[in-house]
């Protein structure tokens, strides 16, 4: 994906950490290599992947200056007191819809009432422009095909965290409107 999108993926995932409050309990689901966890300083972090050796990449790393927990599992396997905040980068392009539902509803519960959502995730929606249709089709093929992932097409979310009382302290658009950042606050 960096041969594609370079660092704009990172870009559009760090843009969001100043929303942070220092000392926060933060659940990353699905944060891959752990590149974020050098980001971050003075948090304590539950960091859960499904992927063994992307968590063995992320251990690695390292936590920096704070307090990780790394966990395997599925994301709907997951079992946990509450958090002050939840980030996930690029997770929900994974599930189909049903599937992106329910991994939702989970982080939903995960969330302590007034906390932070840092959701940064592909954004296509009919009537977009037809480069951004084209490589959204190709990346799903490709990550169908090597990565297995079920998906076809990018779940839309925003109703889920509309329909759940979520706002939005900030939402901006990266890579002509194909990458998503939004900041939500849990009612």
């Amino acid at each position: 994906s960096s041969l594609v999108f370079g660092r704009t993926q990172v870009r559009a995932q760090t843009d969001l950490l100043p929303f942070l409050k220092p000392g926060s309990r933060l659940l990353i689901v699905g944060g891959g290599t752990g590149w974020i966890l050098d980001e971050l300083v003075g948090f304590r972090i539950t960091y859960v992947e499904s992927s063994g050796e992307m968590l063995a990449l992320a251990r690695k790393r390292g936590s920096g200056k704070n307090q990780v927990e790394f966990v395997q599992a599925p994301v709907e396997t997951f079992t946990s007191d509450g958090h002050d905040a939840v980030l996930t980068g690029f997770l929900f392009d994974n599930f189909s819809p049903d599937r992106a539902s329910t991994v939702f509803h989970l982080l939903d519960n995960l969330l302590e009432p007034g906390g932070l959502w840092l959701f940064t995730d592909f954004h296509h929606q009919k009537g977009d422009g037809l480069w951004q249709a084209l490589l959204m089709k190709t990346m799903y093929a490709f990550f169908r095909l090597l990565c297995h992932v079920e998906a076809k097409q990018m779940p839309d979310v925003s109703p889920l965290f509309r329909d759940s009382g979520y706002t939005a302290d900030r939402e901006r658009f990266y890579y002509g409107g194909l990458i998503q950042s939004v900041a939500y606050r849990k009612p």
